[in-house]
């Protein structure tokens, strides 16, 4: 794949000027100059023109914030026409002449090695997107790829114990890559017992159409009942005809596992996709299916115009990269490498797969192992994924490798597959459409006269419990589906159209603590639902969050004795009052007894009041920084009185947010009936939202204006404010418009008061 010419080609300098902002504009003197080397033509020009546009995005949407410590950032892009010896020149050219701050680059590993040893020469950093296969040491060079060993050894692995497989067949182009990957496969399925009989290996020369002789040997090893699975590391258009071959003659797909290695081979993205049915393991997929992502994907989208350029794992890692080096430049103050670079390692960023990503020690990027099975249209879903994997080299006789290569988590199936223990049932049950809760309720609880529970309005003792919910097969997002007189006349069944709870059941204390400590989450989600919410309503809304936002830790309801009406408010406010010290006990027993590592608390409308009460009380004890996130929406506690309570609590929490809505009509009425004193949530005050030390306001005013609504509950129903509270949750990532791209910070200058969502 290396072409003999060194020749340098340089192509158009690529420029972004900084938007005005309210101060001076800079001028491009002042800009930080970023250096990217990708090639825009030959062999590699396929991969890694998709990693120069990536950039240009993330480029100028920083700039469109003001840029990086209030200067512009610009591009200097240079095309090495996919020389390998070229990379290393311009490089030079780069850091020597043009005075770049940083380089992205190098998405095959011997370009990222030979632009390396120029970045460690004139201290610059030098952010890598591809796949690496063995240690490195170079300083300088960040590798924003998993290596090769952690993702085909757990792989192989899981398929070892989740389809029996004893034969292997290791198929290849003839390179460095599939050598390194075949050997390590090798040596680890002979350490494990799997005679040599029982191991294939091939190699074809790069480019091979012809791959008819291995299909059918392929054959011949499942035909003697021994199932048989395939790793390729076939490279380039070759998998044209090898998928065609296997396709052919190969046996039966769902027999015999195909499994590829993710690694970002460009070349042939116009050609055959994978045969659907086939499983590839990579640390990114474009059809990862979380908040995150889902950003990345509709940014992408609208700076392409076009839905058909698909992100590849290499732009999805430079994504990252990006992130990682703008943290560690605020960070810092300064964009010079000496100043930030040691500070990486300290930084986490929010990754695609719903989990935080960082780099450790030795420059190697952390984070989780997916397993993706094509599908018709060539798209990928998702079906597994390992624990953050560390930087080790999956070495077999490396301590710790046996126990980490059997984690996998199958998404949407079940928390944890483990050998010896097999599925775990999880929170969410897709086939089944059902969401499992755990209950904490100042509710006095009386036994119905057909032995099930019935949660009244009046007040009790805290007691425990669990639910089932159930969600119809119709749902909108964001709803708690009712059936309407037009379904009732339809005779639609209510499966199909409304929320209901299934089974639900008291708990001892002590079972209550037994089952969250049997789920093993690392963390908890509490829900405080408001003021007019019955008890159905409370669970029907945690139950709608959770499936909305596919949340996995442990979800539990605090529901306190609302009566249900409007003209119970009164009423509602004292019983907000009786509730805080058992909300307090709830988290004291989620933090001590269960030892949940992180509890995140949402507060709904007066629920911010029964938080607030019981955070500001001193007993029974709760330790340092019980709270994960701490969200208030729409809180309907006086906007003084809740300046003052958060001053007091916001150190008990890793971080608090405030979503207020100038257009929230139930607000408005709380209000009136509370002497005219404005209300925390109402972003409708001549001031503008509330503003204080410590929390991060959030204007969802323009995704919640629907006349025919309160938009009290715009929090949970518009999808554009789940997936920020969701990507609030998963990474807790500051400040706001870091981890939701499209907010924008209030006033529009380099330190915004508060954000808000575009009108």
């Amino acid at each position: 794949m290396k072409q003999r010419s060194t020749k340098i080609v340089v192509a158009t300098v690529a420029s972004f000027m900084f938007l005005a902002s309210a101060a001076e504009p800079a001028t491009a003197a002042d800009a930080i100059r970023v250096g990217i080397v990708q090639s825009g033509s030959g062999a590699f020009a396929p991969e890694e023109t998709g990693l120069t546009d990536m950039l240009r995005m993330l480029i100028a949407e920083q700039n469109a914030k003001g840029g990086l410590l209030g200067r512009p950032i610009e591009a200097v892009v240079m095309d090495p026409k996919s020389d390998t010896a070229a990379y290393a020149e311009v490089a030079r050219q780069l850091t020597s002449e043009q005075g770049v701050a940083v380089l992205f680059g190098g998405g095959h590993q011997d370009t990222c090695d030979t632009m390396g040893s120029v970045a460690e020469e004139f201290k610059t950093v030098l952010f890598c997107p591809g796949e690496n296969t063995a240690i490195r040491t170079n300083s300088w060079a960040i590798q924003l790829g998993s290596r090769a060993q952690q993702r085909i050894i757990p792989a192989v692995e899981f398929l070892r114990e989740t389809a029996g497989i004893q034969s292997w067949v290791l198929a290849s182009t003839d390179a460095v890559y599939g050598k390194e990957v075949n050997g390590l496969v090798e040596a680890y399925l002979k350490s494990k017992g799997v005679p040599s009989a029982d191991l294939v290996t091939r190699y074809e020369g790069f480019g091979s159409t012809d791959w008819t002789d291995l299909a059918m040997e392929t054959s011949k090893l499942q035909a003697k009942n021994k199932a048989t699975a395939v790793v390729s590391t076939v490279l380039g258009e070759s998998n044209n005809s090898f998928y065609e071959a296997f396709d052919k003659l190969g046996p039966d797909i769902n027999d015999t596992p195909i499994l590829t290695l993710g690694f970002d081979d460009a070349s042939n993205l116009d050609q055959r996709g994978p045969l659907p049915g086939s499983l590839s393991v990579r640390g990114y997929f474009e059809s990862l299916d979380t908040p995150q992502n889902r950003d990345l994907v509709r940014r992408w989208r609208a700076f392409t115009g076009s839905s058909d350029r698909p992100i590849t794992e290499m732009m999805a890692a430079e994504a990252l990269g990006f992130s990682i080096w703008i943290s560690a430049v605020e960070r810092a103050g300064s964009p010079d490498a000496s100043a930030w670079l040691s500070d990486v390692p300290k930084i986490a960023v929010p990754g695609f797969a719903g989990a935080d990503v960082r780099v450790d020690a030795s420059n190697q990027i952390v984070q989780s192992v997916l397993l993706g099975r094509a599908q018709e249209n060539g798209s990928y879903v998702v079906e597994a994924k390992t624990p953050i994997l560390t930087g080790d080299l999956w070495n077999i006789e490396a301590a710790g490798t046996k126990d980490l290569v059997s984690k996998w988590s199958n998404v949407g199936i079940c928390v944890e597959f483990d050998i010896g223990v097999g599925c775990k049932p999880g929170t969410i049950d897709r086939d089944k459409r059902t969401v499992n809760l755990l209950l904490a309720t100042t509710r006095k609880v009386e036994q119905t006269a057909n032995a099930g529970l019935h949660f009244a309005s009046e007040r009790g003792d805290l007691t425990f419990g669990t639910a089932r919910v159930s969600v119809p097969a119709g749902h909108a997002f964001g709803q708690i589906d009712r059936r309407s007189w037009v379904q009732w006349l339809t005779l639609k069944p209510i499966s199909d159209t409304e929320f209901q709870i299934q089974d639900e059941k008291s708990l001892s204390r002590e079972e209550f603590t037994s089952a969250i400590k049997n789920a093993s989450p690392t963390d908890a989600l509490v829900y405080v639902h408001g003021f007019r919410n019955t008890f159905e309503d409370s669970v029907f809304r945690l139950a709608q969050i959770v499936w909305d936002t596919k949340y996995q830790g442990v979800p539990v309801v605090f529901s306190w004795p609302s009566r249900g009406t409007t003209a119970g408010y009164g009423t509602d406010y004292d019983s907000a009052e009786y509730s805080a010290p058992s909300f307090r006990e709830l988290l004291r027993t989620l933090k001590q007894d269960a030892h949940v590592g992180t509890v995140h608390v949402i507060a709904h409308s007066m629920g911010s009041r029964v938080v607030l009460q019981g955070l500001l009380r001193s007993d029974p004890p709760l330790g340092d920084k019980p709270i994960g996130e701490l969200v208030f929406a729409a809180p309907d506690v006086d906007r003084q009185i809740f300046a003052q309570d958060i001053a007091s609590v916001r150190n008990m929490a890793k971080g608090v947010t405030l979503y207020a809505n100038k257009n929230d009509w139930a607000l408005f009425a709380s209000k009136q009936l509370r002497s005219q004193f404005a209300r925390a949530g109402d972003a409708g005050t001549p001031d503008g939202p509330l503003v204080t030390a410590g929390v991060d306001t959030i204007d969802i005013s323009s995704v919640g204006k629907d006349f025919f609504s309160l938009n009290h509950s715009t929090f949970s129903e518009s999808m554009l404010a789940m997936e920020e509270i969701a990507s609030l949750l998963s990474g807790g990532v500051r400040p706001p418009d870091r981890r939701t791209h499209i907010l924008i910070g209030m006033p529009r200058a380099s330190a915004p008061t508060y954000w808000k969502f575009p009108d």
